[in-house]
């Protein structure tokens, strides 16, 4: 029989927050309109959240890399990690982003994705390759540096480890995907 665990999340109570935590929770809001959850977890070590909020905001909002493209490391991070919510949520992002079903479904499955673009395709594989550990050949790195430039290999490297925080933040907090 398996245990069932509850979410161990715990919601913000700001009479209990530093002055840190407190500026860090504020700027979230204002700049998000709330606290998203894996802020509730990082919130207890204030520079976590503090750094976590600007590279994630960044990745986000001003990186190199249209909504399709993030979508398509972000979803590869979280089934990797096998973190529920993330899959579940960042499957639907995918959707919205203009991703196909069938190279949704790829993902979802971990087989290598297709990929008619360029630039999606390089996304794919150099997260497929840094998923995987180890080292990545000089000309497939060639290639990538062709197709995303440093700045696109750096920001998806920031990419996989945001979204692998994420990722483990949620399943190690048992937060589970909201009924649909």
């Amino acid at each position: 029989m398996t245990e069932q665990r509850s979410n161990r999340v715990i919601e913000i109570d700001r009479a209990n927050l530093d002055d840190y935590q407190q500026r860090v929770i504020a700027r979230l809001q204002s700049g998000r309109g709330k606290v998203l959850t894996p802020y509730k977890i990082w919130i207890h070590s204030a520079g976590v959240a503090d750094g976590m909020e600007v590279l994630g905001t960044h990745l986000n909002t001003a990186s190199s890399f249209d909504e399709a493209e993030l979508e398509i490391g972000i979803l590869m991070t979280a089934v990797f990690w096998g973190s529920p919510f993330v899959i579940n949520a960042h499957t639907r992002h995918s959707r919205k982003a203009g991703i196909d079903d069938a190279a949704i479904e790829q993902m979802l499955a971990r087989a290598p994705a297709s990929f008619a673009d360029k630039r999606r395709q390089a996304v794919h594989d150099l997260v497929n390759d840094a998923l995987a550990g180890g080292s990545i050949e000089d000309e497939a790195y060639r290639a990538y540096e062709g197709v995303l430039g440093r700045k696109g290999i750096a920001e998806l490297i920031a990419l996989v480890g945001y979204y692998t925080s994420v990722a483990i933040g949620m399943w190690m907090h048992e937060v589970l995907p909201a009924a649909q």
